[in-house]
Parts: structure tokens; C-alpha cells; sequence
């Protein structure tokens, strides 16, 4: 390789929002990017500048966000033994709320918010007044208990290519985006939501469980819900559920876009 050529890689990272004020970098507040691009930096000695799949809100975490950046120098050695030692390094000096879980080359021209098929989140809602202490920084506790059949119900008519605007804003006015799964599962006290689209607005998902919640309560009619779409104003009065509940649990690329060759199958950034 030419002397200063620039090598990009793709990083899968984990964090524990809680003491974030989000992902993208902001003056003044401690975000994911900032965080990150100070690791890079510290390691390589170069201003290297980090981009993201989606961006996540304050308290908000994540254990399948993809990053993108690239480096004003390789690292030495072999590419799979150098991406290897820069997580080992990065991880070393990182705080230990944010993690690198994986770190390889990126294709030509990877983007990771724009290449991205789908985004996966999940949601925790604990239900009866149940408490696990260990758990309270990544999920909502309730003292009611909740109508999980009405809450599928509601669900299911959000499916599709929809209007979601009720649910969310877009910073460039666009609000139709295309809702593949809202599953909702229960294992004893713990309810889990797990929620797949092409693309998020923001506050969507937290706005969607916001909803759900209120039909699981008896509070809102299960076929209600779907007359929030297209309606022209927010939901519940732009009401979103608590932000440590909800997780970006993955972002999905092609198989090309992944690494592994082909386009028709897709692969998960886990």
C-alpha cells in the first residue's frame, strides 16, 4: 500500500446512554461521537471523523450501532491483525460505558446511515411493580400491569409503507417511512418490543411504545391507533415513552454492503 493511503473501517459499538447527551457530537455535552473521535484521535494523532448508521437520543442505548470512519495512515501489520489491535487499543481508552464489539475494513464507499436496509430497536417495559435494580438504567418499570393482546392489536395496524408523522419529525419534512415488525413478547413481568423499519424519524420508536402503552392501560382503544396515521398532528400530544428503555439493537446492509459478497440477502451489523 501506497505510502498515506487511507484505510476506512466499520465498527459495531455498544453503549449505556444513560450518561450521554446522544450520539452525534454536540458543544458542550458528552456524546458517543465525541467520545469516539477522542479515542481515534489520542491513538492516531490525527483528526479522524466518525459517522453513524442513526442517531440515538439522550439516554438511549445501543448494542448494534455502526460506525464509519477512516484513517489518515493504515495501522501496521496484516488487515485483519491491525483492525483486531486498534479495538484492542480504542477499547483500552475508551470509557467504560462504550465499547467496540467488532472492527473489520469497510467496502469502497460505505455509508453507514445510507447503505443501512433496516434499523432494529427493542424496547423494555417491566410490568407489576417489579424491580431489578441491575436493570433500571435500560428499562421502564411500571406499577400497572398491561392488555398485551390489545397492545398486538394496536400493533398490527401500524404496519406498512405509512405517514408516520404523528410518531416522529424529520428534519427534512419527509415522514413516510416503511414499518416491516412491531413484535411484542412477554416473559413473566418483563414485556419486550421489538420494532424494524427501513428508516426512523425521531422519537418514532418512543412515541410508538408512548401509544402502545396507553392501549395496554384500557386508557386508548386498541383500534384506535390507526387513525393517528395521515391525522396531521402528534400523537398523544407528541408524547414519548422514557428513553432508557430503548435500545438500537442492529442496523441490516446487504451482504455486499456487509463484506460477504452477493446483494439480494441482507446481513445484520451484529
Amino acid at each position: 500500500m501506497a505510502v498515506g493511503a487511507r484505510r476506512c473501517a466499520r465498527a459495531i459499538i455498544e453503549y449505556e446512554g444513560t450518561a450521554f447527551a446522544g450520539s452525534q457530537y454536540q458543544p458542550n455535552a458528552r456524546t458517543v461521537q465525541g467520545e469516539l473521535e477522542r479515542a481515534l484521535n489520542r491513538l492516531t494523532g490525527e483528526r479522524v471523523r466518525v459517522r453513524f448508521a442513526g442517531r440515538t437520543d439522550a439516554g438511549v442505548h445501543a448494542t448494534g450501532q455502526v460506525a464509519a470512519f477512516c484513517l489518515p495512515s493504515p495501522p501496521p501489520g496484516g488487515d485483519g491483525v491491525r483492525w483486531r489491535e486498534l479495538q484492542r487499543r480504542l477499547n483500552a481508552v475508551l470509557p467504560p460505558d462504550l465499547a467496540v464489539r467488532a472492527l473489520r475494513s469497510a467496502p469502497p464507499g460505505f455509508e453507514p446511515r445510507r447503505d443501512a436496509l433496516a434499523r432494529a430497536y427493542r424496547y423494555r417495559i417491566r410490568m407489576n411493580g417489579a424491580r431489578v435494580p441491575v436493570d433500571r438504567h435500560r428499562t421502564l418499570e411500571i406499577d400497572e400491569s398491561l392488555d398485551v393482546g390489545a397492545m398486538r392489536l394496536a400493533a398490527a395496524q401500524l404496519l406498512g409503507e405509512r405517514d408516520f408523522g404523528a410518531f416522529g419529525s424529520d428534519a427534512h419534512g419527509r415522514t413516510v417511512r416503511e414499518l416491516r415488525e412491531v413484535r411484542i413478547t412477554r416473559r413473566g413481568d418483563l414485556i419486550e418490543i421489538r420494532v424494524v423499519a427501513n428508516a426512523f424519524l425521531r422519537r418514532m420508536v418512543r412515541s410508538i411504545v408512548a401509544v402502545l402503552l396507553q392501549v395496554g392501560r384500557g386508557r386508548l382503544d386498541a383500534q384506535a391507533v390507526a387513525g393517528f396515521l395521515g391525522a396531521g398532528r402528534r400523537a398523544l400530544h407528541g408524547q414519548a415513552a422514557p428513553a432508557r428503555g430503548l435500545v438500537l439493537e442492529r442496523v441490516i446492509y446487504s451482504n455486499q454492503q456487509g463484506g460477504r459478497g452477493g446483494t439480494r440477502r441482507t446481513t445484520s451489523a451484529q
